[in-house]
């Protein structure tokens, strides 16, 4: 069976004048070797295929069997999902979500908007001007200011965090002339920030596990593009997380909950800050995890049950099942 691996390889350092977070999401060389060779490993023939403007001729040409996608695309909002849609126009199966769920989940703000109220999230609200919405007064301080549609923490840094209206308002300014997007004006939930990832697909959807993210340092924390550079020194992970059990099976009901509302399939990961209440608020989706093999969140939580080459090869099987291509692994 030929496979198709959608990517986007890492490039250089970013043109002057860029952010140097642009190409945050996309995935090093290494990350994409150790996906060929886990995938290999169930005797596929395998090959890394670009998800630039030439994709659609590439899968055309390339008689493909499935593609496993792991492409964060290029463009803006619906980046995501171009490469899914493209899969979908050619009538190639492939892995994850469809270009939908990849749409709606870029969007933290509309991801919200469809989990909302079945699961509890952080109250916000879009800027996309210089305007000062009134709806920004209602919010408590303080709020943490983000692009509403990047990933990988892109756009988050020290100065996110902001303690009054007039210093959101500033940063999101800051923020649109920088990343040329809306941006996303939420409370800051203060307590622990939880990662939760499911895979597989109805009515065999399963946790794969948990994990909490932790400070070294004391003080409001936040899980900013500066932190997950330097992750080793910065945070600590906790495997299972330090909370009570009530905690926990709340975390993974509503996990399991955004996972249906949004139509998730065969893996994704969901993000949680713990309220004063202890109640956890949802922060966004990621359809498309991380799978780097030495510091992906969705790698570490599952690493103690499931080696890395199991966990690459168990979303390309849950996904062949889904379309009735059973493949036993090898």
């Amino acid at each position: 069976m030929r496979i198709a691996l959608l990517c986007n390889l890492r490039p250089g350092a970013a043109a002057p004048g860029v952010p140097d977070d642009v190409y945050e999401e996309y995935d090093s060389g290494s990350t994409i070797d150790s996906i060929l060779a886990a995938l290999r490993e169930l005797q596929m023939e395998v090959e890394p295929i670009p998800a630039d403007a030439r994709l659609p001729w590439r899968l055309a040409e390339g008689a493909f069997d499935f593609a496993f996608n792991i492409a964060e695309g290029t463009g803006r909002r619906c980046r995501e999902a171009v490469p899914a849609a493209v899969c979908e126009l050619l009538g190639l199966p492939f892995t994850g979500s469809d270009a939908l769920t990849l749409s709606i989940t870029l969007d933290k703000f509309l991801a919200k908007r469809v989990v909302s109220p079945d699961v509890p999230v952080a109250p916000g609200l879009v800027i996309e001007s210089d305007a000062a919405p009134a709806a920004l007064d209602r919010l408590h301080l303080p709020v943490i200011v983000k692009p509403n549609d990047e990933g990988s923490s892109k756009g988050i840094h020290g100065g996110s965090l902001c303690t009054s209206a007039g210093a959101a308002l500033q940063r999101s300014r800051w923020l649109r002339d920088r990343y040329h997007c809306p941006v996303l004006i939420e409370e800051f939930v203060r307590g622990p920030e939880v990662t939760v990832a499911l895979a597989g697909n109805a009515p065999n959807v399963r946790a794969l596990g948990m994990m909490e993210i932790a400070p070294v340092s004391q003080g409001d924390f936040v899980y900013s593009v500066e932190v997950k550079r330097d992750w080793t020194r910065q945070v600590r992970y906790y495997v299972p997380p330090r909370l009570d059990r009530k905690t926990i099976d709340l975390l993974e009901e509503y996990a399991r909950g955004a996972y249906r509302l949004l139509g998730c399939r065969d893996i994704a990961r969901m993000d949680f800050r713990i309220d004063a209440e202890g109640v956890p608020r949802f922060i966004e989706c990621n359809p498309l995890p991380g799978l780097d093999p030495v510091n992906s969140d969705v790698v570490i939580l599952s690493r103690d049950i499931l080696p890395y080459e199991k966990l690459v090869q168990g979303i390309l099987l849950d996904a062949m099942r889904r379309v009735g291509k059973e493949v036993e692994p090898a």
